[in-house]
């Protein structure tokens, strides 16, 4: 097992600045992660890169390397630049790694929607319009919903799965090119800055917004995986999380078990069983599902190594049941987002949900509302600077001027350092919520209700219909086979906190699901919206 601190956090007390160790840089900085990819996949053919959970079809690098190729010289006579996008929204499905690759080696960024958001055209066109993609790759059954929200500009579509008469599919595209042995990726045209991906922000407090991501960043991916390591997520290329996996199968030879169905605890731990998998990332609340759920056992997370957490707490009673089960795991907590990539790490479940110590090359600064820097142990806005040049939110300079200012990032998280240089987060300054003049925390009331053994999730809003003031109120879901009345959970909360304006003033309502993003996170504005049509019904 791991030591607790995997990095050391040091704190300049002149400046008041937490850093990670220095990070060495293992590529040039002008290196294209296409050239990086081609040579691993070339110089490893016989590894496995894929394995496809729905029809069991094994991709290795040789077939990944010829279908990236292809495509990359589909892109070319095309006459697309990296001044250019390439749109790509679907399902996990064959293909998709091989054209993120074929993206990568002719240094044309590509733009991941998440293929959820199909069911919400005006939100796909919201965010199709900011880069104009000139082809998209969509599954079949979605070629209308697409073809209708970029009607605007009229790329060219062509589908990833399923064949409709008229319209390309990718395979027409991967036919054998008697000069693809001799290809070589494209050299950048502006350097390790120069954006290889598009990807989604969180939107757990509003509209997604188009993140740059370059070169440089995609760099960074942490070399937490190696040849023999089984990925198993939910995530999809269109967000970090996924993309950053997609990429420890690409540069360390992981390989990544996809499937295309709706998260199900039980599924996650047959695959598990099925593919040997070593390693999760995933969101809390998937977490808790399967390391709670009855066939979550010794024999069947054995194969377990490494799990990752991102993207919100989890309380430490199921992070010591996870540890019981896999017992040769380290369970980790990290802390970062699309536009940083990772910035700290938590190895010890004992610190509860501290996010840990600041991962290498990475600076942390806590900040009051003046712009003052705080020591430790002071709470206020916590500043990011991961070493990177950032790229910002394509077409939305209002919200990228907001999110960085003098070189940092500031992503409206509301945090401290203690006086072992462990982070905690308290909470995002978009959620904190003011009841009768007084600020509150639902990340705080969350995890109060979570104690709860009845409690499977939760989720606190401020409703707005209440005396116009965002009283609390909790959209709860119970686990099965237990019973609890909201009442016992009003009281639980206010037994717990003194303070009146932090209690359930707007109740209770039961849920069977919590309103998501494809990565697991929770949607805090559409859960509100949930809880106040529910008690409307009332």
């Amino acid at each position: 097992m791991l030591t607790k601190v995997l990095f050391p956090t040091f704190f300049d007390e002149k400046t008041k600045i937490w850093s990670g160790v220095e990070r060495r840089p293992f590529y040039d900085y002008d290196c294209s992660m296409g050239l990086v990819v081609y040579n691993t996949m070339k110089n490893f053919p016989q590894n496995v890169l894929q394995i496809a959970h729905m029809d069991g079809r094994v991709v290795t690098f040789a077939d990944s390397l010829a279908w990236a190729t292809r495509l990359a010289m589909y892109f070319k006579s095309e006459k697309l630049t990296h001044e250019d996008v390439i749109g790509i929204i679907g399902k996990a499905s064959t293909y998709v790694s091989s054209l993120a690759a074929a993206c990568l080696f002719h240094t044309t960024p590509f733009h991941a929607v998440a293929y959820t958001y199909v069911k919400e055209p005006e939100v796909v066109k919201e965010l199709y319009v900011l880069t104009k993609p000139k082809i998209i790759f969509c599954d079949g059954e979605d070629y209308e919903v697409i073809k209708q929200a970029t009607l605007e500009w009229a790329p060219k579509i062509i589908t990833l799965t399923g064949r409709l008469d008229g319209v390309p599919n990718i395979e027409d595209l991967l036919n054998p090119h008697p000069a693809e042995r001799f290809y070589q990726p494209e050299r950048l045209a502006v350097g390790g800055d120069q954006t290889a991906a598009i990807m989604c922000s969180s939107g757990t407090s509003g509209t997604a917004k188009a993140v740059a991501l370059s070169h440089r960043v995609i760099a960074k991916t942490p070399q937490i995986t190696n040849s023999t390591d089984v990925i198993l997520t939910s995530a999809t290329i269109d967000w970090v999380t996924g993309l950053t996996c997609t990429m420890m199968g690409f540069f360390f030879g992981a390989q990544h078990v996809i499937f295309n169905e709706t998260f199900n605890a039980e599924s996650f731990i047959h695959m598990t069983e099925k593919y040997k998998v070593t390693f999760y990332a995933m969101a809390p609340w998937q977490a808790f599902e399967v390391f709670t759920h009855p066939l979550a056992t010794e024999e069947s997370l054995a194969s377990l190594r490494l799990v990752v957490i991102v993207g919100g707490w989890l309380s430490v009673a199921i992070l010591k049941r996870a540890a019981s089960l896999a017992k040769n795991c380290n369970i980790m907590f990290s802390y970062g987002a699309t536009e940083t990539n990772g910035i700290a790490i938590n190895l010890d479940i004992e610190m509860g949900n501290s996010v840990g110590g600041v991962l290498p090359g990475n600076r942390i600064k806590i900040v009051d509302e003046e712009g003052n820097a705080l020591g430790h142990n002071q709470t206020g806005e916590i500043l990011i600077d991961n070493g990177v040049k950032w790229q910002g939110y394509i077409g939305n300079p209002v919200e990228t001027a907001a999110t960085l200012k003098d070189g940092w990032i500031n992503l409206g998280d509301i945090g401290y350092f203690d006086e072992n240089n462990y982070l905690y987060l308290t909470d995002r300054k978009k959620d904190v919520l003011k009841y009768k003049s007084k600020d509150y925390s639902p990340n705080e009331i969350e995890q109060i209700i979570a104690e709860l053994p009845e409690i499977q999730n939760v989720c606190v809003v401020g409703v707005r219909n209440v005396g116009r003031t965002d009283a609390a109120g909790a959209l709860v879901i119970k686990r099965k086979g237990t019973d609890i009345t909201k009442e016992k959970i009003m009281e639980h909360v206010a037994n717990r906190v003194v303070v009146e304006y932090k209690h359930l003033n707007a109740g209770v309502q039961f849920v069977d699901s919590l309103p998501q993003n494809t990565n697991g996170k929770i949607l805090r504005n559409a859960a509100r919206k949930i809880f106040e049509e529910l008690m409307e019904s009332n």
